[in-house]
């Protein structure tokens, strides 16, 4: 006589099936990277903002155009770099928004690329700025200074962070 088993067996899969482990969820240490995705997406878009304000024409024409008072010739590419450059790193904040929160597998490969990328972006924005005498006298860019020393500390952080955590492994799998 037969008996039935009142367990149900679990479906045999086929060897092109894998089982998808299902992400964790976003916590630990990633709250703190959503945060800071979030206040530099903010920060980015008033970058960005701030850097399209000298392309007004009378400002332009009177920052690079010789005979002009506040005319120097490192203002061109200083503005120029300042746009593209915000530009750019506001397009890869949307970007690793994006990944980070569809926990997208190629989340933590873009960001190890992106914080270096952003760090040598902003570290030639600031040396392109102090070629011009007005914004080098400025105490604004001394800040400038202050706050790439701590990026530079913070990117040492956060790219072992990546490379390294299990649960950044086990989130991003999508």
């Amino acid at each position: 006589m037969q008996t039935q088993d009142s367990t149900i067996e679990p479906q045999e899969m086929n060897g092109d099936e894998k089982a998808s482990p299902e992400p964790l969820k976003i916590r630990g240490f990633l709250i703190f990277v959503a945060i800071g995705l979030f206040m530099s997406l903010i920060g980015n878009l008033q970058n960005l903002g701030w850097s399209i304000l000298p392309f007004r024409g009378e400002v332009w024409e009177k920052l690079t155009t010789p005979g002009f008072d506040s005319y120097h010739p490192n203002w061109k590419p200083a503005l120029l770099f300042g746009v593209t450059s915000a530009s750019v790193i506001f397009v890869f904040n949307i970007i690793m928004l994006v990944l980070f929160f569809r926990k997208h597998r190629f989340f933590p490969t873009f960001i190890v690329v992106a914080i270096p990328v952003i760090f040598v972006l902003l570290l030639v924005g600031h040396y392109l700025e102090g070629l011009v005498p007005a914004i080098a006298a400025s105490q604004e860019y001394s800040k400038g200074t202050h706050q790439l020393i701590i990026r530079f500390i913070a990117l040492h952080v956060w790219i072992p962070y990546f490379v390294v955590s299990e649960r950044v492994k086990r989130t991003f799998v999508r």
